[in-house]
């Protein structure tokens, strides 16, 4: 963290205490001013040189200013700043939503335009998701949000790349971390129903009201051994909604591949087993969405995002992190540093 951000807050608890800062600046410019009687002041012959002319006066003005702003930041410190502001609520008013990715190296392929560019899949993915995260905020600069989220990444097996946080900040770090290499062996495959499973194993022990999967593939299931469809009926059991999205072009995309003779651009015709999706969304209770396109998985997530939507009653109640320790130290410090300074050339003697 850097020294900046360490005087950085959201908002103060007692604002009215900044009404002093008026009175700490008349003090300061009065003493600045004032010319004191009934006392002298006695400096050695060399501390004498070296505060003389212009650079004597701003000497002789540093411990008052350092008075004031050792009291300044003494006043922040007591208005008490707040940081990370987030609503507190009940974990059982609130919403657990595990998002499913798949990273199997056809995911690399690239048939979704976004701007003028021909993209990637995940990366596509990627940004849909990070939409996804944003309609989820109260506000957009907000770090912590109301709703749980987490994030299963899979191929050839499932693993939790994000646990359940309302950190969306962790989340979207590791979203940032997600990535495919082509060349290992565990992205030839899908293992869809692992991926299911998995969330349900993690939302299993949730208090949260409504417990929801959000399930993204471009392929079929052939690897792992939970099917979907099995994995769909479990789901069912623990009353968790998946929703599902079959994404990728239906005219196939272009896949880069690494050969002895460098990386050569191959056009690919992957399906999605839509048969399958529309099966584990049914059981649930769910919906599947296909995504042909950036524009229709960008809505296939906004659209989720509205049927999930959290409506509570926040009322006044906020979890926070003081910040006003950094101000206490630096006016603590300032004020030590002027007496120290006012004794050592300027002390008076009657």
């Amino acid at each position: 963290m850097s020294l900046f951000n360490a005087f950085r807050f959201d908002m103060l608890t007692h604002p009215w205490m900044l009404g002093f800062l008026i009175l700490v600046a008349v003090i300061f410019f009065l003493e600045v001013a004032a010319r004191p009687s009934g006392t002298i002041r006695v400096s050695t012959g060399d501390t004498l040189a070296r505060i003389r002319g212009h650079r004597g006066m701003l000497l002789r003005r540093m411990p008052p200013l350092l008075r004031a702003l050792g009291l300044a930041f003494l006043l922040v410190a007591l208005a008490r700043p707040l940081n990370g502001m987030r609503p507190r609520v009940e974990s059982a008013e609130v919403k657990d939503i595990l998002l499913c990715v798949d990273v199997s190296g056809s995911m690399l392929e690239r048939d979704l335009r976004l701007g003028n560019r021909l993209r990637d899949r995940l990366y596509v993915t990627k940004e849909a998701v990070r939409d996804f995260v944003d309609d989820r905020k109260i506000r957009s600069t907000d770090r912590y949000g109301l709703d749980r989220l987490g994030m299963v990444l899979y191929a050839s097996r499932a693993w939790i790349q994000c646990p359940l946080t309302l950190d969306y900040g962790v989340f979207e770090r590791e979203l940032d971390r997600v990535q495919i290499d082509r060349n290992d062996e565990k992205t030839h495959k899908t293992a869809i129903g692992s991926a299911v499973g998995l969330a349900v194993a993690n939302l299993d022990k949730s208090e949260a009201i409504s417990k929801v999967i959000i399930l993204l593939t471009d392929g079929i299931n052939n690897s792992g051994n939970l099917d979907p469809i099995t994995a769909a009926e479990i789901a069912k059991e623990f009353g968790i909604r998946v929703y599902t999205i079959g994404a990728g072009s239906t005219s196939g995309g272009v896949a880069t591949r690494n050969t002895p003779f460098g990386p050569i651009s191959t056009g690919t015709n992957a399906g999605v087993d839509e048969e399958t999706l529309r099966r584990i969304a049914s059981i649930t209770g769910g919906k599947y969405y296909r995504a042909t396109d950036t524009k229709s998985l960008r809505g296939a997530y906004q659209e989720i995002n509205e049927l999930e939507a959290t409506e509570i009653e926040i009322g006044n109640v906020y979890d926070y992190d003081d910040g006003f320790v950094p101000y206490a130290l630096a006016g603590t410090g300032l004020m030590a540093i002027s007496i120290l300074s006012r004794r050592r050339w300027f002390e008076s003697v009657p």
